[in-house]
């Protein structure tokens, strides 16, 4: 009885560890030196048509800074949109909504004087036949820059038949 219960706790603490590693939010710490450069924070992307596909909208950003720049924790305003980070040209992991995806303690780094992209791809089916009409959606995500621990982008349209 007693090697039953010992194997149970054992088989517990593996369970909630291997949980406690893809559950983190990830952790930046400011430091002086990472700069993010944004080109623009908002976009009127017009209509979108609801049989389209995925509309990816890219919000380019750039490390102005001497240090390393450290983005995490990205997340979307709505299922129906998620974000990544594209860096020479390859994905990164995709968010979707804030509370409705787990945690991810993944960062991306752009080393000074690099260039990425904060890729939002819109889903403009994602709500049915009754989600036509306009959309207003943000995508955000941290960094150690002090200056600006928290980025928004948006963009907007008219989803049509």
């Amino acid at each position: 009885m007693l090697g039953l219960v010992v194997g149970t706790i054992i088989i517990g603490a593996i369970f909630i560890s291997s949980k406690s590693k893809t559950e983190t939010k990830a952790m930046l710490s400011s430091i002086s030196g990472a700069e993010v450069l944004i080109d623009h924070a908002a976009k009127t992307v017009g209509d979108i048509g609801f049989s389209d596909g995925i509309l990816y909208h890219s919000f380019p950003i750039r490390n102005n800074g001497t240090k390393d720049l450290e983005i995490a924790n990205m997340t979307t305003s709505c299922m129906c949109t998620k974000v990544f980070l594209r860096q020479n040209g390859k994905d990164g992991p995709s968010f979707g909504m804030k509370g409705m995806s787990a945690p991810s303690d993944w960062k991306g780094i752009l080393r000074p004087g690099e260039e990425g992209e904060v890729v939002a791809a819109f889903d403009p089916a994602y709500h049915g036949p009754q989600g036509v009409g306009k959309i207003s959606r943000f995508v955000s995500f941290e960094t150690n820059d002090p200056d600006n621990p928290y980025v928004e982008f948006s963009f907007e349209g008219n989803v049509v038949k």
